[in-house]
């Protein structure tokens, strides 16, 4: 594979069906150079947990003031094209685009690979698999940790590195699969919940660590939230 988009995101936490993106990367490689790069910040519309700015040193202010997803995605589609895409444990930053792009209506099937995977097979098994430690093994610097377009460039690098190295030897692990990925639209809030919710959430401000957009809530999340301000629960 020596065309593709390698891909990145973060998010506010791990669970694709509770939590939201907050930022998109993307990198298209031709023959191991850099021809182009997308990357934006997205308003999750929630609050930003303090693990994660730490993590990622994204900020409340700079989420709240980033882009509506449904604006940033169609371009992010543009921008990948029919390319196979690339990424450092990608079925996990997948899950969160096929949620995106069902909840849009969106058509998003696409083949890939997977750096994970490949260090997995081909390194040793002492070594650690995470995008960080791959960075100090190969001696790569991308600038920022966490950071959407700085991963993605990493994970290109490693792919990179690993055929070098392998590619000649087993030329079919660096070839894209189909990703099995399905997800179903998430509803959005109905009108009796979301006031439900406005009557509910100034009487336990203490629950949240933020006041959520009552707009942009799926039916689910709605639907955790009430029972958890009516049962006095916290995040």
């Amino acid at each position: 594979m020596t065309e593709y988009a390698a891909i990145d995101l973060e998010m506010t936490g791990l669970r694709v069906k509770k939590d939201h993106i907050l930022e998109i990367s993307a990198v298209h490689m031709r023959a191991g150079n850099v021809c182009a790069q997308f990357s934006a910040l997205v308003n999750p519309h929630c609050a930003v947990p303090e693990e994660i700015t730490r993590l990622t040193g994204i900020t409340q202010q700079m989420a709240d003031a980033g882009e509506e997803l449904s604006a940033v995605f169609p371009r992010f589609l543009d921008f990948i094209g029919n390319l196979p895409l690339l990424g450092h444990n990608l079925s996990f930053d997948y899950s969160f685009l096929a949620q995106a792009a069902a909840n849009a209506r969106l058509p998003f099937s696409y083949a890939g690979i997977d750096t994970l995977k490949l260090a997995r097979k081909f390194l040793p098994q002492e070594q650690k698999k995470n995008l960080v430690s791959l960075r100090g093994y190969f001696s790569i610097d991308t600038g920022a940790v966490h950071r959407a377009a700085a991963d993605a460039y990493a994970a290109a690098l490693v792919y990179e590195r690993l055929r070098a190295s392998h590619g000649d030897t087993e030329p079919d692990a660096f070839l894209p699969n189909p990703i099995a990925v399905k997800m179903k639209r998430q509803q959005p809030a109905t009108i009796p919940q979301r006031e439900q919710l406005a009557r509910l959430l100034p009487l336990h401000p203490e629950l949240l660590p933020g006041q959520p957009d009552l707009n942009h809530l799926s039916r689910s999340e709605a639907s955790r939230l009430i029972e958890r301000l009516l049962n006095g629960n916290g995040p």
